[in-house]
């Protein structure tokens, strides 16, 4: 939303611009020479920016969306690739990637028989 009230805002600041100055100039471009309003030409640059920029934004979309479904398709491939593996290999128990808690570790050893034993003078 921001970025609509920014744009309006260029927008009437570059017309208003345009019609301040909208004297008659005369245009040379390679072999044409003519005379246009100054008006026309700042608008139509300022068009022909924006199809330039737009068409550059498309480009760069269009590469990252290919990418994508590049990945996707890949990831796709894997996920079944891991299945028939997982099928030929059959039930594989899972490992742990995370380190066990003090209290996961405590509960996971045997605590009748501790590794470490308390001194008793008495025995």
């Amino acid at each position: 939303m921001m970025y609509l009230i920014l744009m309006g805002i260029l927008s009437l600041c570059i017309a208003v611009f345009a019609v301040q100055n909208a004297v008659m100039v005369e245009v040379s471009f390679l072999f044409w020479h003519f005379s246009m309003s100054l008006a026309l030409i700042i608008i139509g640059s300022l068009l022909i920016g924006l199809v330039l920029s737009g068409l550059l934004a498309l480009k760069v979309k269009a590469g990252h969306y290919m990418k994508e479904r590049k990945l996707k398709g890949k990831i796709r491939e894997l996920e079944e690739e891991n299945a028939e593996n997982r099928k030929k290999i059959g039930n594989v128990p899972h490992f742990r990637t995370r380190p066990k808690t003090s209290s996961e570790a405590r509960t996971d050893t045997d605590t009748s028989e501790p590794i470490i034993k308390p001194f008793n003078p008495e025995k």
